[in-house]
């Protein structure tokens, strides 16, 4: 257990890469904004582990068109998790969602990478070469 300086000075960010899984449609709600659903599926020690991932504001304008099931994605930035009332099959389930704050998405299916801010990058071979 970290003591309280520790947990205090820590830094909100992660890194998660894996496969787009299960694409849910584009919500808009009533002021306009649009969030994006998906699910990052992983590899964990041979079982499959799927991140529910809430994309919103100008990356969902940028990205919605270009994410499909089976893109490979390393997805970096801040985090915020909230639960949700999710109805399936007629059924109310509770949903824990990560919603990513501020980021940048690299698809390496598409060879770009897309920042929270809208802007959309091609990736170089120096960029691919940096990374490793």
């Amino acid at each position: 257990m970290k003591n309280e300086n520790e947990v205090r000075n820590s830094t909100n960010k992660f890194e998660l890469e894996g496969n787009v899984a299960n694409i849910r449609d584009v919500y808009v709600n009533q002021n306009g904004k649009k969030t994006l659903r998906f699910d990052l599926a992983q590899n964990n020690n041979g079982n499959a582990q799927f991140v529910p991932i809430a994309l919103k504001g100008e990356l969902v304008n940028t990205y919605e068109n270009d994410i499909k099931k089976g893109n490979w994605l390393s997805v970096k930035g801040r985090i915020s998790t909230y639960q949700k009332d999710v109805e399936r099959d007629g059924k109310t389930y509770k949903d824990k969602v990560i919603e990513i704050l501020g980021f940048e998405i690299t698809d390496r299916t598409n060879n770009k990478i897309y920042s929270s801010d809208g802007e959309v990058h091609e990736i170089t071979v120096k960029q691919e070469e940096m990374e490793r």
